[in-house]
């Protein structure tokens, strides 16, 4: 990702950001203040974790995103300044996955519950906390092998097409897992399509989802601490055996987790002074 930032007598110009599909773009800005508008919403300019003085903003670039170029414009008082933003292809992998066939042709009963828990997870991503409940970097949930990663392109019993919208980490027996980081868990239920499901609100449009769990320690309303263990993995709703599915949300839309963990990170690694 590029960021080229030139400065000039009384006012700042961004030439151009680049991206790719499905992943987010973690942007330093020169002020925290005012909005970053995209063709599809609105994104707040928030406090930098390591500077006050600067700010940073969460661009979501969804998976089926336009490849190409596009314009984003960051608002704050005294200025309006356009972004150029170019989407690359990210050349994901492909995966065919056996699976109940239930879980992917659903049996009629079964079709109000999925509309059901589709809608309660959209009122819960689509929420913004104006909170910001971390002051560290986040960490994996579990210290495991990767065995499926994020945004594979997947085919299931040979029909079924999607994408994988987060990342699977080897879980042979029911291991404990640990939050992400400090957060309010929102949900904490066994849901049909990704089992054992729990979700913590990170504040300030961040989400972090754990699937297939096996047992919940955890409930609706907790606050949770980086590295508490929140629930055993195991092998519910949609899989193909047991692991552990870690999802991030960001204003709304998945991302690839470990990629934004990593640029997060690098928001503590970087010294007051560089920045």
């Amino acid at each position: 990702m590029r960021l080229l930032i030139g400065l000039a007598v009384g006012f700042l110009t961004l030439w151009g950001v680049d991206g790719y599909n499905g992943k987010s773009i973690l942007l330093t800005l020169p002020s925290p203040s005012g909005i970053i508008v995209t063709p599809e919403q609105n994104i707040s300019v928030l406090a930098h974790p390591n500077n006050r003085n600067l700010g940073i903003a969460f661009l979501p670039v969804d998976y089926y995103a336009p490849i190409g170029e596009s314009n984003v414009t960051w608002i704050s008082p005294g200025k309006t300044l356009p972004i150029s933003l170019t989407v690359h292809n990210a050349s994901y992998p492909t995966e065919t996955l056996s699976v109940d066939p239930e879980k992917v042709t659903p049996p009629p009963e079964a079709e109000e519950r999925i509309a059901r828990e589709r809608a309660e997870a959209k009122a819960i991503y689509g929420h913004f906390t104006p909170v910001r409940y971390w002051d560290k970097p986040f960490i994996r949930p579990l210290d495991s092998n990767i065995t499926s990663e994020y945004g594979s392109a997947r085919t299931y019993n040979g029909t079924l097409k999607s994408y994988h919208g987060g990342v699977d980490l080897r879980a042979r027996v029911p291991i404990p897992i640990q939050a992400s980081n400090d957060g309010i868990i929102v949900l904490v239920q066994d849901r049909y399509y990704s089992g054992g499901t729990i979700i913590i609100d990170h504040g300030e449009g961040l989400y972090t989802c754990y699937f297939h769990l096996s047992r919940f320690d955890v409930n609706v309303g907790d606050y949770v601490h980086r590295g508490d263990t929140i629930a055993l993995t195991g092998d519910s709703g949609r899989i193909t055996g047991p692991h552990l599915h870690f999802g991030i949300m960001v204003h709304g839309i998945q991302a690839d987790p470990l990629d934004l963990l990593a640029q997060i990170e690098q928001l503590f690694e970087t010294s007051k002074e560089s920045l």
